[in-house]
Parts: C-alpha cells; structure tokens; sequence
C-alpha cells in the first residue's frame, strides 16, 4: 500500500514537473517571440471556425459550383492566412468555373489582405461584373477605395449599397466576418505591428460612410447604428462622435444626448490639433449669440458644406449651408450651392429639385444680378419639365448678363425640348460663339441642327466634339450614323461606328455594341 502511494507521489511530482517545464517554456516563448505566439494562438482560434466561416461565405454569396472542395480550400488558407497559397488555388477555382463571382470576390479580399489594392480592387470589379446586385462586394470594394486614399469613390461606392440594404444590420454583419473573423492582416509570412489599430481605425471609418450613406437617402435609424458602431469600435473616432451629434440635433430632435457626442468630438479634435473642425463642433451645440465672429463663422460653415458637396454627401452639404445661414441669413454663396447640393441628390433617386427651386429664387431675390442663380433655376425647371418658366427665367437672365454661354446653352435645351426647333438652332448657335470650345454645347447644337435638317452642319459640329473629345463614344456613334444615314459617306461612317464599338466595350456598354454591330452588319451584307 505504501509502495503505490509512493508511486504515485511519483507520478504526480513528474507531471508536476513537467507541467512546470511546458510553464516554463511558454513564458520563455512569449518573452522571446511574442507576435509568433500570438500568431499561433490566433491560427489555433481559427482552425476551430473555419468550416464556420466556409459556411458563411457559401451562404452570402450563392453560386451553382460543379466542385465546391476547392473554393473552400482557398478560403481555409485565406483564414489562415496562407494568402499566395489562397491565389493559386483561386486560379485553379477559376479555370474550372470561369463566372464563379465568389472566387474574384475572395481573390479580391486576399490581395487587400496583402496590401495590393489595386489587384484588390480590379478583382472586386470583376465580381461586379458577373453578379453587381449584391451589396457584399461594394462594401469590400468602398474599404478598399478607403485605404486607398480615395474616400469620394469609397462613398459613392457605399451609396449604392444603400437601395439593396437599407438596414445597417446587412453591413455590420459582413464588415464583422471580413474584419473579425476572415481577417484582413492575418499574414503568416509578414507580421506586422499595429495591424489590429489600423483594422479597427478602418473598420470605423467605413461604418462613419457608411452611416453618412444612410443619411443621404434618409434612413436615419440605420445612420445612427452605423456611427454608434463605429465609436463603439474606435472610442476616439472624432467623426463618429461628430455625427451622432449632428443626428441628434438636426434629425432624432435630442438635444441633450446631441450635445454630450459632441463635446466628446470637440475634444478629440482639440486632442489632435483639428481646431476648425473642433470650433465646427463647439457651434453646433452651443447658441449662436456665443459666437463672436459670426462672418468668419459663416464662411467656415460654407467651407465645410462646399467640402462635402465635393465628396458627394449632399445631404450634409445642406445642413452646412443652414448653419451658414443662421449666421448670416441672406449670405447668398450659402443659398446658390444649397439648391445645387439639392439638384445633386437627383443622383441618389432622390426628388429635391421642387427645393432647388425654391433655393434658387431666394438667390435672385437677394442679388437680382447674379447670373449663376438664374441659369441654375432655369436648368432646374427644365428638370422638372416646366418649359415655359425655363424659357422666361432664361430670357430674363439674357438681360442680366447677355454675353453668358451658359443662358444659351439652357434656352436651346428648353426650346429644343418644347418642339421650337429654329429657336434651338439659334440660341445654340450664340452658345457655341461664345464658347466654341466646350464639348457638351457642341454636342446639343449637333442635335437641334439635325432636328432642323441641317446635315452638313451638324456634321461639322459633330466633329468638334470628337475633336474636344476624341474618347466620347455616343460623339463617334451620332457621327457615323450621320454619315450613314444622311450624307451616304459609308467609309466615314464606318470609321467612326468602329471607333464606337471599341469605346463602348471599354465603357462595358454592351446594348450599345449590340446596336452598333447591327448596324455594321447590314453594311457587309
């Protein structure tokens, strides 16, 4: 009895020792080598998951695969990080399934994962091609212009997401899986520091678009998770905290909880040296009366609506422009570019242009010589299909300012499209002596001169634009049916259809390449 439990004091004191040992060499490993610790500990997590994440992206994005083994090898070795592995595999994938969008969607995120956006980039675009109904892919791709630098293409890339998920549930749940759980610096041969802070700076500033997206289209309970999402991830993120601010106030009507975000944003801007955007914060919360300078304020507010107009966000353009006015109520630069920002939702589907309208008015009635404001009502009308308020805002600009192109230009398009031919032809005639250089006017001139049977003419204006404009592809399309049709100069027309041809498969136009070897066709036959 007394041998056994000796026997097994042994055995107890050995694998005591042992795990004491395996202590020991762990400790020794993570003090030496932290990151490869890290990296394989990470891995361990991962192995557990990958059928989980194979699942996932067979069920996001669907595809009638032949032999689906190898496309989920290539996403194991993705979530392992072994990302060259990953590419050949993919090609592999592809040579067998040449359509399988799943694949440059994967190949996509893979390159992205290495740093080679461009590649990361044409593969998403490629996916696009094959399947572009699917918001996945864009907002892969919107992350991608992001990291790029190119943060206008990366909101209008999430801009089309928003009509295919307008619940921010859609995003979160996929930018989580790429971010989180198929990784996107999971490199095994590159470790590289600070990768998991870049990751969720990232991941914040896509979700910040994303909710801005949202705000376009009015969807602002999705544009409130969104930021909150984005905070929640990245506590420091000025921006978001800015935007939930902004929310509150202008849209969710909570004043209270609107300035609690945004003293916290005005003190990440001060903690990172942005005072204009700091000073932008402080005013939105506090009453204007505090404000000294409210001219110097009332610029500020401009700057930051015309830097938001140039990125596509109109929506918040306008909010700028209203905070402009409240400092300076008849401040007519604020006014004019509201009912442009306005007349730009017309991009996102979205119908402001009954507000443009309004916009517009109020510019001419504070500065009755302003010519732009003129030109922008009328174009706004002509919009809308009021001809006739087009034409007699138009002929009243003709005595502002007689020598504008543009007051031409516009009464052309307005008397073109209300059936008075002769009218178009001479009013965008004096357009094209004014600016005889500008393609778009030399284009709607070639239009009116068919419309009024004048062949030879159009022609040559046709040629003005392919010469402003040697790429326009309808330009070389509108001139070899000309010469087809109407000057019976064949070898012309068949110079400048074929020219099309190729500029409209550049441009993925294939309805039109379609029509334009139509046309070629019974030429030959």
């Amino acid at each position: 009895m007394a041998k056994k439990k000796n026997k097994k004091k042994q055995e107890l004191s050995s694998f005591s020792s042992e795990g004491r040992g395996l202590s020991t060499l762990g400790e020794k490993l993570k003090s030496s080598n932290p990151d490869l610790v890290e990296r394989f500990e990470a891995i361990q997590g991962i192995e557990l998951t990958v059928p989980r994440l194979v699942q996932v992206m067979e069920d996001l994005l669907p595809y009638p695969w032949d032999d689906i083994e190898l496309f989920e090898e290539a996403i194991k070795l993705t979530a392992q990080g072994f990302y060259g592995e990953a590419v050949a595999v993919c090609g592999d994938v592809l040579r067998l399934s040449p359509n399988a969008y799943p694949a440059y969607h994967l190949l996509g995120h893979i390159f992205g994962a290495m740093g080679n956006h461009r590649e990361e980039i044409e593969h998403y675009r490629k996916a696009v091609r094959l399947k572009p109904n699917y918001p996945q892919i864009y907002f892969d791709m919107a992350t991608a212009y992001w990291i790029s630098g190119k943060e206008k293409k990366s909101f209008t890339t999430l801009k089309k997401t928003i009509p295919m998920a307008p619940d921010f549930a859609v995003a979160d749940y996929w930018l989580t899986f790429i971010f989180d759980r198929l990784g996107r610096n999971r490199d095994i041969y590159q470790v590289s520091e600070g990768d998991a802070l870049v990751a969720t700076e990232t991941f914040a500033q896509v979700c910040g678009l994303l909710g801005a997206a949202f705000l376009e289209y009015g969807y602002h309970t999705s544009a409130r998770q969104a930021f909150k999402k984005a905070v929640r991830v990245c506590p420091d993120f000025a921006e978001g905290h800015y935007q939930l601010g902004m929310l509150h106030l202008k849209k969710l009507r909570n004043p209270k909880r609107a300035e609690k975000y945004l003293e916290t944003a005005e003190q990440l801007y001060i903690r990172r040296n942005d005072f204009p955007r700091a000073a932008l914060a402080h005013q939105l919360y506090r009453p204007k009366g505090e404000v000294h300078d409210q001219d110097k304020a009332s610029n500020e507010w401009l700057k930051e609506g015309l830097r938001l107009q140039g990125l596509g966000r109109y929506q918040e353009a306008v909010d700028a422009y209203r905070m402009a006015q409240g400092f300076r109520p008849d401040f007519l630069d604020a006014f004019y570019n509201m009912g442009v920002a306005y007349g730009c939702m017309e991009e996102n589907g979205i119908d402001a242009l009954h507000k443009a309208v309004w916009v517009f008015k109020k510019s001419i009635d504070i500065n009755a010589e302003f010519i732009h404001s003129y030109t922008a009502l009328g174009a706004s009308y002509i919009k809308q299909g009021e001809l006739e308020l087009a034409i007699q805002v138009l002929t009243r600009a003709l005595g502002v300012d007689p020598e504008d192109s543009n007051v031409y230009y516009y009464l052309g398009i307005a008397c073109r499209m209300n059936m008075q031919i002769a009218q178009a032809v001479d009013y965008m005639r004096q357009a094209v002596a004014l600016k005889p250089d500008s393609m778009q006017v030399q284009f709607y001139f070639g239009l009116s001169l068919m419309d009024y049977g004048l062949f030879d003419e159009a022609g040559a204006a046709f040629r003005e634009v392919v010469r402003i404009k040697p790429d326009f592809a309808e330009g070389h399309l509108i001139l070899g049916k000309l010469y087809r049709e109407n000057l019976s100069e064949l070898d012309k027309s068949l110079h400048h259809l074929k020219k099309a041809e190729k500029l409209f498969v550049k441009l993925e136009d294939y309805q039109r390449v379609g029509e334009i070897r139509q046309l070629l066709s019974r030429r030959s036959a």
